[in-house]
């Protein structure tokens, strides 16, 4: 695992969330069997879970989405991230897990409003 695959990685999930393109979004997290979008919520682990999950970015007014690379440890990446969406501030922190083919099998995001 290196910076620049999880830029490239992170990059795609970047435009096609900001693109609202849920399909190729979902497609990040084929081999993902744990996805949680917040600690408050059950996980989900299923692609159909969370391609439904995804469904609502599409009613969203996203302004802005930055992510900033904290650590890399093995096939572990803690990642910062900004967004702005419909006027309202977020900034959080996501875990993700890539298995040794650098697929994501593991994503947890922790989030607030600025």
């Amino acid at each position: 695992m290196n910076k620049e695959y999880i830029e490239k990685w992170l990059n795609n999930l970047k435009n096609y969330w900001f693109n609202k393109d849920i399909e190729s979004a979902v497609s990040l997290f084929t081999k993902t069997t744990f996805y949680q979008e917040t600690p408050f919520m059950k996980p989900y682990i299923t692609l159909e879970e969370i391609n439904q999950e995804w469904q609502h970015v599409k009613n969203e007014n996203i302004q802005t989405i930055e992510f900033k690379i904290l650590a890399i440890d093995g096939n572990k990446v803690i990642v910062e991230w900004l967004l702005k969406q419909n006027d309202i501030d977020y900034d959080g922190i996501y875990e993700i897990k890539f298995n040794d083919d650098l697929e994501c099998i593991y994503f947890k995001s922790w989030e607030m409003t600025k």
